[in-house]
């Protein structure tokens, strides 16, 4: 993966040089091209970039079709393009005609479209369509954005230059955003990676913050608001960095920026171990950014699916690559990003508290809020989210989208209901999930997920019993059965199953299980 960040990043690449360029391994996504001009040359200068993503894709194109049929369309594939001249269309409202031709695709294929409107900006708003937008190329390029002498032979009035472009931001930012989960953590080293010198032995005043590591720093603080981890970890007294972060006002990245930092004179692999343990994520979504390419070989030997930027003297380079780094893209945003880092901190003090309080005053002491949502639709964008992320409590791994999840609020003998929990050291947002299903004689559990981080706070029977009451209310049914399917990582879910849902595991049954709610005050909202 170095190698070819060099590549990426320190070497001015010509069209040739991308076009020679082959992924070694097969294909493991499929992407759909359904267009009406030319695809192919950006296929051609995507490669180099989608294997640093470590996707290797099969592209399959439909026929030129400006009438949009989508005939024939693969619905196995794994992303669809659809990549649109809009000059060749002589139509009144070409916005309307392309609105009700996506919304039609949207209809049919579930999963996630990338729109590329090249020639007139079309608006479109549906929750698995992202629309590129070409103005910031056009932009760039100016003149050269296209080169309608070379239409006849490229089938595109786009410039040979335009697609390189396209093809080095779909490759590394927009596909893997849409086809992989995302990055969750970046773990820094300090010494020549956040600033110039080494802490221990130049001292906080003495070490040097260019320019370009104010940027990266700067980059940091706004990953941070983003809802991204910032952790830390260096080899260094930690009383020091302590001082230095509370000393050094002209660093843009501060204490309180910091999710969790690791400093001591352990290996970098023991320290990510426990930052990992920490938050409580996969390595394959952390990033880890060192100017010691001896650590980052040691980090990898020892966690070989983290993600890892080798930081240059030249900290802009660093920056180019963390700008552009695989599944740092957050196309969309919600309200529980900028919660995360917050709630997370706080896990620590709730830890302590734990530890030292009986349950009841552990759960008295924090004034625990759960606000339970029935068919929030402006919380679909969450519910889909959480849906494809969570992997230690989940019960059937159905991993809706967001069309997926409109579509089921909107049936009458459905019922989503999302459990969001605050406390008075932080406020977590929507936390759990619970799908329901009217049958004719029960209510069916079709989906119950639950975010690791709302987990082992001592209110699990209440996150999870109190919306299976609820949706009996709902539907007028009092029997029920939970659809359950083993899978390499829900093992708590099987356990909180096994302890209190056993007898609904894949059986229906009659509902009797009574909720204590004394110690944890409860909403209800309704948007039905």
């Amino acid at each position: 993966m170095l190698n070819l960040q060099d590549l990426i990043f320190e070497k001015k690449l010509s069209r040739i040089e991308l076009y020679d360029y082959k992924n070694s391994s097969c294909c493991n996504y499929k992407i759909s091209v359904y267009r009406n001009h030319s695809f192919e040359l950006v296929e051609h200068t995507i490669n180099l970039y989608l294997d640093y993503a470590d996707i290797k894709p099969e592209f399959i194109y439909s026929d030129y079709d400006d009438s949009m049929s989508f005939l024939n369309l693969d619905l196995s594939s794994d992303l669809i393009i659809v990549w649109v001249d809009t000059s060749r269309y002589k139509i009144n409202d070409i916005q309307q005609f392309l609105n009700e031709r996506l919304e039609y695709l949207s209809s049919i294929f579930k999963k996630q479209i990338i729109f590329v409107p090249f020639g007139q900006n079309i608006n479109i708003t549906k929750s698995n369509i992202i629309t590129y937008n070409l103005n910031k190329i056009k932009e760039e390029l100016k003149e050269k954005y296209t080169d309608e002498r070379l239409e006849a032979f490229s089938g595109t009035k786009l410039s040979p230059k335009a697609l390189m472009v396209i093809a080095k931001d779909l490759g590394l930012n927009y596909i893997p955003s849409l086809l992989k989960t995302p990055i969750k953590a970046v773990i820094f080293d300090l010494d020549n990676t956040l600033y110039k010198g080494v802490l221990g032995e130049d001292g906080y005043k003495n070490i040097i913050l260019t320019e370009a590591h104010k940027k990266l720093q700067e980059k940091a603080v706004q990953l941070a608001k983003e809802g991204f981890f910032i952790c830390i970890a260096s080899k260094n007294e930690e009383e020091d960095v302590i001082e230095m972060f509370k000393n050094r006002q002209d660093f843009p990245l501060q204490l309180e920026n910091i999710t969790k930092m690791c400093v001591s004179w352990e290996s970098k692999a023991d320290s990510i171990s426990k930052i990992q343990k920490f938050l409580n994520i996969g390595v394959k979504d952390m990033l880890f950014v060192d100017d010691n390419m001896g650590e980052i070989a040691s980090v990898k030997t020892e966690h070989p699916l983290i993600n890892v930027i080798l930081a240059k003297d030249d900290a802009n380079i660093t920056l180019n690559v963390l700008n552009e780094f695989p599944r740092m893209l957050k196309l969309k945003t919600n309200y529980e990003d900028s919660l995360r880092q917050k709630d997370t901190q706080a896990n620590e003090e709730r830890e302590r508290l734990k530890n030292t309080l009986t349950k009841e005053e552990f759960l008295k002491n924090l004034e625990m809020e759960l606000t339970y949502g029935l068919n929030i639709k402006k919380q679909i964008p969450r519910i889909s989210e959480l849906a494809n992320k969570t992997n230690q409590f989940i019960c059937s791994y159905k991993r809706y989208s967001q069309k997926e999840v409109e579509e089921i609020m909107n049936d009458k003998n459905s019922l989503i209901i999302t459990v969001s929990l605050k406390d008075k050291l932080s406020e977590s947002g929507i936390i759990g999930v619970m799908v329901f299903r009217n049958k004719e004689e029960y209510v069916n559990i079709e989906e119950c997920f639950i975010s690791c981080r709302a987990l082992g706070r001592g209110i699990d029977e209440n996150i999870v019993l109190y919306p299976v009451q609820a949706a009996l209310e709902f539907f007028g049914k009092n029997r029920i059965k939970l659809d359950f399917v083993r899978g390499e990582r829900n093992k708590p879910a099987e356990d909180f199953i096994n302890k209190n849902l056993k007898e609904y595991k894949n059986t229906i049954n009659i509902f009797d299980k009574k909720i204590n709610n004394d110690l944890v005050k409860t909403v209800t909202e309704r948007d039905l």
